[in-house]
């Protein structure tokens, strides 16, 4: 499957799943907020562009299962950048405020460890959990909290939720994977959490075809 270009462009500064309604427009603004949503490195030779949502049951099912596994292999040997973009569901009340909390996190250098704990923490989402997390990995009490209110963030979330409307994708966990062909993205959407395996036999095709 072929996705426009405006994918790579955000990017660079079935298993159970969670669906949404789809919906129209394109958005593509906010990025130098988003350096800490990226792993690996820059010229890894395959890509991956997740859509979650950090209330979705699936989505917390692949960031502990799968991901870690995903993380080891193939994102910290290089062979993997691995993007994470907001895809908060209408059904999930604390999705977007939970998503806005974790990039509040990353202003201070915590996303990825603190998107951890809120999966974990799912069923006790809201503003004392995230602030309760907040003191547990020493953030700047005053700094978080004006960063959850003050709506840069959440401007950056509702990007990601055009982004993806854009692009047809209306389900989480979804993980485009695919490489730059000719200047052009070229990806496959998996929807679901799906187990490493499946994920893994794909990237592995992946970089045999760039071999």
């Amino acid at each position: 499957m072929r996705f426009p270009l405006i994918l790579v462009v955000t990017l660079l500064l079935a298993t159970g799943g969670c669906a949404a309604a789809p919906a129209a427009d394109q958005v593509a603004e906010g990025d130098a907020q988003r350096a800490f949503n990226v792993l690996g490195r820059d010229d890894a030779p395959v890509t991956i562009i997740e859509f979650t949502d950090l209330q979705c049951p699936y989505c917390a099912r692949f960031a502990t299962q799968a991901f870690p596994e995903l993380r080891r292999n193939y994102i910290d040997t290089g062979l993997v950048r691995f993007a994470t973009r907001d895809l908060p569901l209408p059904s999930h009340a604390y999705a977007v405020t939970a998503a806005v909390a974790a990039r509040c996190a990353g202003e201070q250098g915590r996303f990825w460890e603190f998107r951890e704990a809120l999966f974990a923490a799912q069923a006790t989402l809201g503003p004392g959990t995230y602030a309760d997390l907040a003191r547990k990995f020493g953030l700047d009490a005053e700094k978080f909290a004006a960063c959850r209110q003050d709506g840069r963030q959440a401007a950056n979330v509702r990007a990601d939720l055009e982004l993806a409307r854009a692009n047809g994708i209306t389900a989480t966990p979804s993980l485009i994977i695919g490489r730059l062909v000719d200047g052009q993205f070229q990806g496959e959407t998996i929807e679901g959490a799906k187990p490493y395996a499946v994920i893994a036999a794909r990237i592995d095709a992946l970089l045999e075809a760039t071999r």
